[in-house]
């Protein structure tokens, strides 16, 4: 048996609050509230004043700490149990649009492949669609992946609703990437809301199309509130890595919700973990500063089970570095391009797309951890993980019950 690999965490950021003024708690799910119940809200105007531009450059990525995991636990083809219901997504809404249908919609499931675990939502088989699969991912070389610098203008629908997210904690002042779910919701990774030991963060603020600075059509919004899941909270447990988090209605320089100004990205759950994916995050690790998006196109390869029976997470190739935590998976990219034609014959795919499917949360290599390729030097040896993003019965502290707590708060702003 060949030596365990290790597994570092991404521990890019930092810590935030939950659940809805008045919304029902879910079992399970933490919530930011007092002793008596009262859920409490950050002050909008002292966090925007806490922003200079010297703390926002001085801030950094959270260290990274590291998980021994034995490579025979990974499960190649991905694993199928990672399907618990019927998948779903809600659409996404550019900006300033008036008649967006955001009501959540179900796909039928035709049945899974035993044999590959792929997911025939839309009739076909689900196939990867960057490079070819590993020949064994559990020795070598590790998912392919492609990755560059977002291209401007970064302020144009769908990338409009990516940015970095800046907060402190234990003293420190560091960053996460986040992305726009909802006209005051964003969604961000569990470590960029908690540290996974009972402790919030605080001064959280986030901005949209940041590039080097704000950018200065837009700048940022306040973080009042948030939601994150119990185990992740309570325990650190990665395959909870997810965290939603409750803007103020009015920004620091934009006297309008995040949401009109940005758009809002769709989301999917409960597809099977074999999608291509487009990643972005805004990772500040070397040979990243921080000051630009990256995405990275790459396929969700296999799983692993962290917890031991509860979610699995999933696999992809990445080297994106610390501060880009938090940063969304995304399946049906558009780049803001009109759709071409349909080959499924299916109409149920095209509302929306730009599906928000999972966060960066942490990575797994083998060696050079800390020192991803450049274009002219260095080996390829990392790979990024998500939590599932899924609705279940049997479990209170899935993505979408996290998200409903958001939700229905920003609901009764």
């Amino acid at each position: 048996m060949k030596s365990p690999k290790l597994l570092s965490l991404s521990m890019l950021g930092g810590i935030l609050a939950i659940s809805g003024a008045n919304a029902a708690p879910i079992p399970g799910v933490v919530s930011e509230a007092d002793v008596t119940g009262n859920q409490r809200q950050a002050n909008p105007q002292a966090i925007e004043n806490y922003w200079t531009p010297e703390r926002m450059r001085q801030a950094q990525p959270r260290p990274v700490p590291t998980v021994i995991v034995d490579e025979q636990s990974l499960a190649y083809p991905p694993d199928p149990q990672m399907i618990d219901g019927e998948p779903g997504f809600v659409p996404g809404c550019p900006p300033k649009a008036t008649n967006c249908d955001t009501q959540p919609r179900s796909l039928p499931m035709n049945g899974i492949d035993s044999s590959t675990g792929s997911f025939e939502a839309f009739g076909d088989q689900i196939s990867p669609m960057h490079g070819a699969k590993p020949i064994n991912p559990k020795t070598g070389p590790y998912g392919p992946f492609q990755r560059w610098r977002e291209a401007e203008p970064i302020t144009a629908y769908p990338k409009s609703a990516i940015g970095k997210l800046f907060f402190t904690l234990g003293g420190k002042n560091f960053v996460c990437s986040a992305s726009v779910i909802g006209r005051s919701t964003v969604i961000t990774a569990g470590h960029c809301n908690s540290d996974g030991n009972g402790k919030f963060a605080t001064n959280r603020l986030f901005c949209p199309s940041y590039n080097g600075a704000p950018h200065p059509t837009r700048d940022c919004w306040a973080v009042t509130t948030s939601v994150v899941a119990a185990p992740w909270h309570n325990g650190g447990d990665p395959d909870y890595d997810y965290s939603c988090l409750v803007m103020n209605t009015t920004g620091r320089k934009m006297a309008s919700k995040i949401g009109n100004v940005t758009g809002t990205l769709g989301r999917a759950w409960n597809f099977a973990p074999q999608q291509a994916e487009r990643t972005f995050g805004y990772p500040a690790g070397a040979p990243f500063n921080g000051n630009t998006l990256q995405t990275t196109a790459s396929t969700e390869w296999y799983t692993h089970d962290f917890s031991s029976g509860g979610q699995v997470s999933k696999v992809i190739g990445s080297d994106l570095t610390g501060g880009s935590s938090g940063g969304p998976w995304i399946i049906g990219w558009t780049g803001g391009l009109a759709e071409t034609a349909d080959t499924d014959g299916s109409a149920d795919t095209d509302p929306g797309s730009n599906w928000v499917n999972g966060v960066n949360s942490h990575k797994r290599c083998l060696g050079s951890c800390f020192t991803p390729p450049t274009t002219t030097s260095g080996t390829f040896w990392q790979e990024m993980t998500s939590p599932p993003f899924s609705k279940t019965s049997s479990d209170n502290n899935d993505s979408e019950d996290v998200i409903a707590i958001c939700l229905a708060h920003a609901n009764n702003q």
